[in-house]
């Protein structure tokens, strides 16, 4: 036989679950703002990295196309001496000069070939960044506009639970239990009461005692011996 206590205890109960719902939904909606604005920044912070990268590498190459001009540069002055080169002796350092040059300006340009290969791959990825970016914010401003508009209706059924709480709390006898219970619900919310089932506070899963059961079937307002939770009978 289930007291009249315990079926109202057991309908706070079911009200306290819905209120912790309720605040949870209505906490999630800035945290999902949040989530997907940090996401936009994440985008926008990559996009920055990338152009700094490129802009980088295009100092390099701008720095190894004036390398390579003074290679030219002394390359056709090392060659002018070979022409007039009066001996053997000249004529064979100079050609070997002109072996070194011509070998330090095709690694020049292999580096400078490379450099431009990485500027069209990181444009490459800049662009793909950017249309990433684009999505995020419309879905960022998505979440916003969902969420300031489930707002209303959220705090509409906040507020109704809270007042439904408030007279289903009314059932708790004053004193020391009403005190305990307030504790609890400051720090649990629906944790402040359980169920008990198979003769177990569903709350610690601890066994009730006989003594214990039956007060409570008869319509007395006790706590778990273990959790302090109020009890009330499945």
């Amino acid at each position: 036989m289930v007291s009249d206590l315990s079926n109202a205890l057991s309908q706070l109960h079911r009200l306290l679950m819905k209120l912790a719902d309720a605040e949870a939904a209505i906490a999630d909606g800035p945290r999902s703002v949040g989530v997907s604005e940090k996401q936009v920044a994440q985008a926008e912070q990559r996009i920055e990295e990338q152009k700094a990268k490129i802009k980088q590498t295009r100092k390099s190459a701008d720095e190894l196309n004036l390398k390579l001009k003074t290679k030219e540069s002394e390359l056709r002055k090392i060659e002018g001496q070979l022409n007039a080169a009066t001996s053997n002796k000249e004529f064979d350092i100079f050609k070997g000069q002109i072996a070194n040059i011509r070998g330090e300006r095709e690694e020049l340009e292999e580096t400078a070939l490379a450099a431009m290969e990485e500027i069209d791959t990181t444009q490459a990825t800049l662009k793909t960044l950017e249309t990433e970016l684009e999505n995020r914010r419309q879905a960022a401003k998505a979440v916003k506009a969902s969420t300031e508009a489930a707002l209303p209706e959220l705090q509409t059924n906040l507020e109704s639970l809270k007042t439904q709480i408030a007279e289903a709390e009314k059932v708790i006898p004053g004193g020391e239990g009403l005190s305990a219970y307030r504790r609890l619900r400051i720090a649990n919310g629906s944790g402040a009461l359980a169920g008990i089932e198979d003769d177990f506070c569903e709350g610690c899963n601890c066994r009730v005692t006989n003594q214990d059961l039956v007060r409570i079937r008869t319509g007395e307002f006790l706590r778990c011996r273990e959790c302090n939770r109020g009890l009330y009978v499945v």
